[in-house]
């Protein structure tokens, strides 16, 4: 691919253009700020994960859909693809199953340099939950743990089901001393990530109530397209 048609393509992405290879749109969602929504992906479909209002982060569970037991796992991908994850990145199921269930296909946030090794999508950092909130003096504060449970109860998932995510648009790094960190998104109005499932999945996202998410939350945009 040349410069001028790597360009092209990029401005193509960020025109909100049908993933390549889509043959049509099936189903679009609202994720209200602060909440959370569930949802199936068929196999061979494309997620597309939209910040439509601007800076916002996603946090991402995923399960098998024909068996739930498979989910998706946080910590193995982390060990297999890297902390930060983007285009040819693959997000894989826990043990025993060990299988890839998401493949990214694009990406549109464009990361500012960062001396400190900041980067975008995110694998270090656990969803954030009432007990954290608690702990911090904010009892009853809106987290992404219970936005997660609230997707997958009407497919009858205990809450117990839900897992550590992937944090798609929130900032992160891990500092000489270990100390991981997050700042402000890079994400902009109406930049996305597009995921392509490997098996028929059960979804559940998040819009981050937490301060990774910048200085307001927000709404987010689901898409699913037919490929």
């Amino acid at each position: 691919m040349t410069r001028r048609s790597g360009a092209r393509n990029r401005e193509r992405l960020r025109n909100g253009a049908p993933p390549e290879g889509a043959s049509r749109l099936v189903q679009r969602l609202i994720i209200p700020r602060e909440s959370g929504k569930g949802f199936v992906v068929p196999k061979g479909h494309i997620l597309r994960v939209i910040a439509i209002d601007g800076q916002q982060v996603c946090d991402f569970n995923a399960f098998n859909l024909k068996n739930p037991e498979e989910a998706f796992w946080a910590g193995g991908t982390r060990s297999l693809e890297g902390t930060h994850l983007t285009v040819g990145g693959q997000l894989w199921s826990k043990p025993p199953w060990i299988r890839v269930m998401f493949t990214i296909v694009a990406d549109t946030v464009k990361q500012r340099p960062s001396r400190r090794g900041f980067r975008s999508h995110d694998l270090l950092f656990s969803r954030c939950n009432p007990r954290l909130y608690a702990k911090r003096g904010m009892p009853g504060h809106a987290n992404c743990h219970d936005n997660l449970a609230r997707g997958i109860r009407p497919f009858k998932l205990p809450e117990t089901a839900v897992h550590d995510a992937f944090n798609i648009f929130m900032k992160t790094c891990a500092l000489p001393n270990g100390t991981q960190v997050y700042t402000d998104p890079d994400a902009k109005k109406g930049d996305y990530m597009d995921l392509r499932a490997e098996m028929d999945c059960l979804v559940s996202l998040s819009a981050c109530p937490g301060s990774s998410s910048g200085p307001r939350t927000r709404r987010l945009g689901v898409e699913i397209y037919d490929a």
